[in-house]
C-alpha cells in the first residue's frame, strides 16, 4: 500500500494547529506526544476522542512558565 492511500479510521478532526515543536516530549501546539501525533491517523473514533479529553486535561494542567 502506498503511503498516504490509507483512510482514516477515525473520523474526528486532528487536533493540530500547525505550531510543531516537540519540547519535554510534547507538541508545543497540540500538546501531542510523537506516538499520538503518528497514531492519530489509525485510531479508532472513540480513542480520537479519549485522546482529546486528555489533551484538554494537558493544556489545563499546564504548569505556568
Amino acid at each position: 500500500m502506498r503511503r498516504g492511500s490509507a483512510k482514516p479510521i477515525g473520523t474526528v478532526p486532528s487536533p493540530c494547529v500547525l505550531i510543531c515543536r516537540i519540547e519535554d516530549g510534547y507538541c508545543t501546539g497540540c500538546k501531542r506526544t510523537i506516538d499520538e501525533i503518528r497514531d492519530w491517523i489509525i485510531m479508532s473514533e472513540y480513542e480520537q476522542k479519549k485522546l482529546l479529553h486528555e489533551l484538554q486535561w494537558r493544556k489545563d494542567n499546564e504548569p505556568s512558565k
